[in-house]
């Protein structure tokens, strides 16, 4: 399998991943999961619990953009081994984006997103 399509497959792991961290901090600061209500519980989460919540949207995000710009590559014809380097790096700012969010890091976070989109606009736009 060509390594733009694992690096998919890890962009896809990333918000389940979260989600299960965030369920975590959820039990353990709230007292139990409200499976009625889990986006209005999420509302009661503080500190790390809300960063990740926030990271977990902002990977769904990131998720989108990325399989967008990855359409636009294989619509133009770009061969997919073409596209390693530029998923990579996309792919590689989205595992350290969580981490960063966690952290209360935002300067760096936002770096982050800024060097994940021009990869993105690259792999799109230009590899190949």
């Amino acid at each position: 399998m060509p390594l733009v399509l694992w690096c998919l497959v890890v962009l896809l792991l990333i918000p389940y991943v979260l989600a299960a961290l965030g369920g975590y901090y959820k039990l353990r600061h709230l007292g139990g999961l409200d499976l009625h209500h889990p986006r209005a519980q999420d509302a009661g989460l503080t500190g790390i619990g809300n960063r990740i919540r926030a990271s977990q949207s902002n990977a769904w995000e990131a998720l989108i953009f990325f399989i967008g710009c990855l359409l636009v590559a294989s619509l133009r014809g770009a061969p997919l081994d073409a596209l390693s380097l530029p998923a990579l790096l996309f792919t590689a700012t989205r595992l350290a984006h969580p981490l960063l969010y966690v952290g209360d890091l935002p300067p760096l976070r936002s770096a982050m997103v800024l060097v994940g989109l021009i990869s993105g606009l690259y792999l799109a736009l230009w590899a190949g």
